[in-house]
């Protein structure tokens, strides 16, 4: 499968489970379209990154548009809720997404390090480096998709290399490399 016809196939499993199991607030495929557009913005500027842990996954922003447009990064999905990750599972196997691995647990029980850290709509930018510290390192970055509020998360986040993109809301904290 080449990527448009993944991202397409990607969007019908969604709509398809979202129907029966409410995994979303997106339920037209322009919605999905727009998240899937604004999980790959910030790979325009960055990469190099060869592990990534998506905190809270949910239903696949913004790992798996990731997992599809960067097959050679390793990323983990973590998504405590047994219903999302039993559609993240599906999508793995659907789309044959071999460098994704699913676990169904919160970051705080995760091992390993990571390269890159991501998140969206998941808690403040602050509690989310706190609750993933056991898993970077100084050259750990950290990419955070936010809503509104992101401005008021920039001013706590005075001692860290902030990048924003106007396109969309996010934070991208730079690691030590």
């Amino acid at each position: 499968m080449n990527l448009s016809t993944k991202f397409e196939y990607f969007t019908k499993l969604l709509l398809n489970w979202n129907n029966i199991h409410n995994l979303t607030g997106l339920k037209t495929t322009q919605d999905i379209q727009k998240n899937i557009d604004d999980s790959l913005i910030p790979f325009e500027h960055i990469n190099n990154y060869k592990t990534i842990l998506d905190i809270g996954s949910g239903c696949g922003f913004p790992a798996i548009p990731i997992a599809i447009s960067q097959p050679k990064i390793e990323i983990t999905l973590t998504e405590p809720r047994n219903k999302r990750a039993s559609f993240l599972h599906i999508v793995k196997s659907e789309l044959e997404l071999n460098n994704i691995n699913i676990l169904t647990s919160r970051v705080e029980d995760v091992q390993g390090n990571f390269d890159l850290i991501t998140s969206r709509a998941v808690r403040d930018t602050l509690a989310l480096i706190e609750m993933s510290k056991h898993i970077s390192t100084d050259k750990t970055s950290y990419l955070f998709y936010k809503g509104s509020c992101v401005d008021k998360e920039l001013e706590k986040l005075q001692n860290y290399k902030i990048i924003k993109n106007d396109k969309i809301n996010y934070i991208y904290i730079e690691g030590k490399k």
